[in-house]
């Protein structure tokens, strides 16, 4: 599936919180860690990574530290969880693609932490699973 043209744009959902990003992702993943499945209330959590220099946000932004490792950003106002940043990759930032304005523009390209996914949940996107992080590329 061909990925949209940039800019893309998104926001949280009662509008106050909004972005652009004018690059393309260096990785597009659905993680299925308890981490994540906590912070988004949801199975999984499908997001981008993109530079940080090429994503540009607009609004208030409050953030929450859900591990030693990864600190989250939301909308203060509505709580939608919007990015993702690791302490000790700061150069880039995790979209959610739920928070683009089509979120159907950046296809993910595999899942990770599938040894943690929920029972119940069946997927047939024929993507790569790994059951902890992926190889580097």
């Amino acid at each position: 599936m061909p990925m949209t043209a940039f800019p893309l744009t998104g926001g949280c959902h009662c509008g106050q919180l909004r972005y652009t990003v004018r690059a393309e992702p260096l990785n597009v993943m659905v993680c299925h860690c308890d981490s994540c499945k906590k912070v988004t209330g949801q199975p999984f959590f499908a997001r981008a990574v993109f530079p940080a220099n090429a994503v540009e946000i607009r609004g208030e932004v409050a953030h929450y530290p859900s591990s030693s490792e990864i600190t989250r950003r939301f909308c203060p106002i509505c709580g939608s969880t919007v990015f993702a940043q690791r302490r000790t990759m700061l150069d880039r930032i995790s979209v959610t693609l739920g928070s683009l304005d089509d979120p159907g523009a950046v296809p993910p390209t595999g899942h990770m932490f599938t040894g943690r996914m929920v029972g119940w949940l069946r997927l047939d996107d024929g993507l790569p699973r790994h059951v902890e992080f992926p190889p580097p590329a």
